[in-house]
């Protein structure tokens, strides 16, 4: 569907939710098509005609005045006629005018007239009494409420003034009315209706799902994307490894292979289920940390305990303290800490970070060295492509408007004197 999100050959919970939403829209307004408006469009179509008892084309009933020559006729208003015929089925029994077929009635007065019959409304009785004769049938008919209409165009004018089969030519005897007419057809009505309703329902569901994944979409994005100077420099910590995670899909696969690029999230990722799932199967797999305690216990060991300290080298810190607060931002995304949290414990690492380094350049290429000395115990045999990849991660990030890199280093981020004391000793700072 429209709303399918960023993992390739993966649908999202919410997707799966939005398509379930768009299906019960759908329902529903087929519903509603086949349930209420089919059927208000039927009743609509419906009182149009006029099929009542005593309306034209109608049984004849004691409402109308029964009547037998043009003369009773032509007194105005509805009627019934009641007429002796004698049926000879060997001639013709009526014609055609302007494509309309007419029956032929011959009247006890001798006028023949065309007219339109709702057969089914008609009455014949049989007379008894006579001998038959072969080609003869002698019946009384009485037809369906009539009236004397004109004929519905000049066309038809001129051509009922040129027929020899009738001798009445201003207009023609209507005992069809809307009898006549083709009835409207309930079930196809509500089926069209239904499958209106359904394209409508798709149509509909479509643009609320889209605009209601986009609505979770900048929330879940403003829900991990920095919003002061502080977040924004801590991220900057563990920027490099961000833009690579935030490109991995559910399968652990890149989406953008050559030099991700993606916005900056903390943790790597919007704050969303999927991500969240990600994360912690991340988190388990390649840390073997399975919940709060575990993560802040590893964090607690890479940035102020024995993890730390047995570092003897720039680049050996930098990997340590880099990966604290990225798995601090790992676990904002896994849900295990709250913004507030993993603000004020990344911002502890940070104070580490700032007196264990002299700028931002420093930094990053200790960690760049540390990276590369790692896929190399790794991946011994690599060609060194993911080394290549993240170098260019990190020149991206500096050329960028919105760099963490451009932050001042020595940023305000909250101190805290007792945890940046064991620092100051071991640096030598005063």
């Amino acid at each position: 569907m429209a709303v399918t999100r960023v993992y390739v050959g993966h649908t999202t919970t919410r997707d799966k939710i939005l398509a379930f939403g768009l299906l019960g829209a759908m329902m529903v307004f087929g519903f509603v098509g086949s349930s209420v408006i089919g059927p208000g469009i039927y009743q609509s179509r419906m009182s149009q005609l006029d099929l009542a008892p005593g309306s034209v084309g109608s049984r004849g009933d004691e409402s109308v005045p029964v009547v037998s020559t043009l003369e009773e006729m032509e007194q105005g208003g509805k009627f019934v006629l009641r007429n002796e015929e004698f049926g000879d089925w060997t001639k013709n029994s009526g014609n055609l005018i302007e494509d309309t077929y007419y029956n032929k009635i011959p009247l006890k007065d001798g006028t023949v007239i065309a007219a339109r019959i709702n057969l089914e409304a008609e009455d014949t009785e049989i007379v008894t009494g006579e001998p038959l004769q072969l080609n003869f049938d002698h019946e009384i008919v009485t037809y369906p409420v009539g009236i004397l209409r004109p004929w519905p165009s000049e066309e038809a004018l001129r051509e009922a003034k040129a027929a020899d089969w009738i001798t009445y030519k201003k207009g023609y005897l209507d005992m069809e009315g809307d009898f006549g007419k083709e009835l409207p057809d309930l079930e196809k009505i509500k089926e069209n209706a239904m499958l209106s309703m359904l394209a409508a329902g798709l149509v509909s569901g479509l643009a609320v799902c889209v605009i209601i994944d986009l609505h979770y979409k900048k929330k879940e994005a403003l829900a991990s994307t920095p919003q002061t100077d502080q977040e924004r420099w801590i991220l900057g910590t563990y920027a490099i490894w961000a833009q690579f995670f935030g490109q991995l899909n559910y399968k652990g696969k890149l989406t953008h292979p050559n030099t991700p690029h993606s916005p900056l999230y903390l943790g790597g990722k919007p704050k969303d289920g999927d991500s969240r799932k990600f994360t912690i199967k991340v988190l388990k797999r390649d840390w073997d940390i399975k919940n709060r305690e575990d993560l802040l216990e590893t964090v607690e060991y890479m940035s102020r305990g024995t993890g730390f300290w047995d570092c003897e080298t720039q680049y050996d810190r930098a990997w340590e303290l880099c990966r604290s607060t990225q798995l601090l931002g790992m676990g904002y995304i896994a849900g295990w800490l709250t913004r507030e949290e993993l603000t004020e414990r990344s911002s502890v690492v940070g104070n580490i970070i700032q007196r264990t380094f002299e700028d931002w350049q420093e930094l990053v290429q200790s960690y760049l060295e540390a990276y590369a000395r790692w896929r190399a115990r790794m991946a011994p045999d690599g060609d060194g492509s993911a080394v290549r990849m993240r170098n260019q991660i990190y020149q991206n990030l500096c050329n960028r408007k919105d760099s963490p890199y451009r932050l001042p280093w020595m940023l305000p981020l909250g101190t805290d004197g007792v945890r940046m004391e064991p620092v100051k000793e071991k640096t030598g700072e005063v």
